[in-house]
């Protein structure tokens, strides 16, 4: 990989994680998590992949810096509109994409995931479906939980769900052994096994796990 390219592809990834995580702090106050907002970060994510992909790479002199220089400016304002910088993003992202004299991204067929991507979506699955279960126990046995930190940590867990496994569908990060044994082992016991007192903090503890890997 070329040093523009990296750091190109690096800038970029990193705006990405910013919006990402002020989309993840705005929803954790939310009652639910909407389609608009997973769909605006896997649209966000989507984009990203596809300059990942150009090939070949367009040269430094065939694309225009200065509006991701001042995306990068403006994101770290304390009163930046998130909003507007996602959709700036995405415009020059397509333009970098479209007008490259030299680039065209890569024709490729949908791929299956990768047998450890397929093992940890299954664990997902798993896990979602745990959450649902250990909250109908605590219901029945009246074991009760803090219901702002519960909806909290469920809102966090559905928009990380959404957009880690979209990357992992498409094959675009790859899990480890190691990852989804945590997953397994750890991470989805400690759901199941949760108490009131713990539940909330069991399903935020999935979420970190999986924001935490979205980027990498």
């Amino acid at each position: 990989m070329s040093s523009f390219r990296e750091q190109l592809l690096t800038d970029v990834s990193g705006l990405c994680q910013r919006l990402y995580e002020s989309r993840l702090a705005v929803v954790r106050t939310q009652q639910l998590v909407s389609d608009d907002s997973k769909q605006d970060i896997l649209l966000l994510i989507l984009q990203l992949n596809q300059l990942r992909e150009l090939d070949p790479f367009p040269k430094e002199t065939e694309v225009d810096l200065a509006p991701l220089k001042k995306l990068k400016a403006d994101i770290a304002a304390e009163d930046s509109d998130q909003q507007a910088i996602q959709d700036a993003l995405m415009d020059w992202a397509k333009n970098v994409h479209t007008t490259s004299a030299t680039s065209v991204a890569a024709e490729r067929s949908p791929e299956a995931p990768s047998p450890i991507n397929q093992r940890m979506i299954d664990d997902l699955s798993v896990l979602r479906s745990t959450i649902d279960k250990t909250r109908l126990r605590l219901l029945r046995n009246h074991d009760t939980y803090d219901k702002d930190e519960y909806v909290a940590a469920r809102n966090s867990f559905t928009l990380a769900r959404a957009v880690y496994q979209e990357r992992l569908l498409l094959n675009q990060i790859t899990a480890t052994n190691a990852e989804a044994a945590r997953m397994e082992q750890v991470i989805t016991p400690a759901i199941d096994q949760a108490t009131g007192a713990t539940f909330p903090q069991t399903i935020q503890a999935g979420a970190d796990f999986m924001s935490d890997k979205i980027f990498v």
